[in-house]
């Protein structure tokens, strides 16, 4: 069995890229840049594991064609400036911005797949108002990849059939519309996950009816991903944000679940920092987790456990060449 390509361990923070390889059991740090800007979101070309984007709070996009060996600013850049989604897809890129709208690359410029900002003009982010609201996440249909899902903080859930062409609303059964993450399921054909800033929501029938899943003692829901068995993951803190400020932090805890999101099993517990992202381990059974202090972990069959401190706020964790 060949190795995967996609060896190393690639983090952006509010402080720049971060690049990690693995040294038997452990992982160091072989390279750091952008250290000048705030990332906000990463994607790795599905096609080309050398190709990773960088999305910035207030200069647009990056990208390095050679695993970060060097960055390259977007020519032309997006026409908006603050970005917080990328969804990297074959031969083009989506990316969501503030206020809320998605920009597709096309024929070496952008173009405004404008469904997204005239579905969501009517909402707002209420702890800054006047940044309107945002397209917080963006992926695809696995069974289906013209199938967009964008999560829209605070504007509930949009979606598109034709890659991003016409978008409707798809909330029915969704009590709270402060997106933060979304899953589609890999391994359940129709399955899709939303972590939310009050609840977890699961649809089996790709976001036509929601039902919430809300693990009991956490309810802040940061991110949601999804191992190569199926098994999924939940990062939630106790609160929102504005109080994390208290000595205990987030409180936040991971949760795994074996049944598609019907009963939860807590991995670990009391995180000071909330769980901004996920991605599977190289082997296909786990996770990597990224926290707003700074701290990165590996979370398995034998429990969680830190394997970076001291980082700054991590906003995205991706396994890429």
């Amino acid at each position: 069995m060949t190795e995967p390509i996609e060896k190393a361990l690639h983090v952006a923070t509010l402080s720049g890229w971060y690049r990690f390889e693995r040294d038997g059991k452990e992982w160091k740090q072989t390279k750091r840049d952008l250290s000048y800007w705030s990332l906000t979101c990463m994607s790795v070309d599905p096609e080309n594991p050398q190709k990773i984007y960088a999305g910035t709070e207030h200069s647009g996009l990056f990208y390095t064609d050679n695993a970060g060996a060097s960055w390259n600013r977007a020519q032309p850049n997006v026409p908006k400036m603050m970005l917080f989604a990328i969804l990297a897809l074959k031969g083009r890129v989506m990316v969501g911005t503030i206020p809320s709208a998605v920009y597709r690359s096309k024929n070496g410029g952008w173009e405004e797949l404008e469904g997204v900002r005239i579905n969501s003009a009517g909402a707002n982010f209420p702890p800054s108002p006047e940044l309107q609201s945002r397209t917080r996440y963006l992926t695809f249909d696995p069974a289906s990849p013209n199938r967009i899902y964008a999560g829209i903080e605070v504007g509930g859930m949009l979606v598109s059939d034709d890659d991003g062409q016409n978008w409707r609303p798809a909330n029915e059964g969704l009590t709270d519309m402060d997106i933060h993450e979304v899953l589609a399921s890999r391994s359940t054909a129709g399955l899709v996950f939303a972590a939310c800033g009050e609840a977890a929501f699961r649809s089996f029938d790709r976001a036509g009816h929601w039902e919430a899943i809300t693990p009991k003692s956490h309810d802040y829901g940061t991110s949601v991903a999804e191992d190569n068995d199926g098994v999924v993951y939940l990062g939630s803190a106790r609160g929102r944000p504005n109080g994390w400020i208290r000595k205990e932090g987030a409180m936040a805890a991971i949760f795994r679940s074996q049944d598609k999101g019907s009963t939860w099993e807590k991995i670990i517990d009391n995180l000071k920092g909330g769980v901004m992202h996920m991605c599977p381990l190289p082997d296909g059974k786990g996770m990597i987790a990224g926290t707003s202090d700074g701290s990165l972990l590996v979370v398995d069959d034998a429990g969680a456990r830190e394997i970076v401190t001291g980082l700054p706020f991590v906003t995205s964790v991706e396994l890429a060449a």
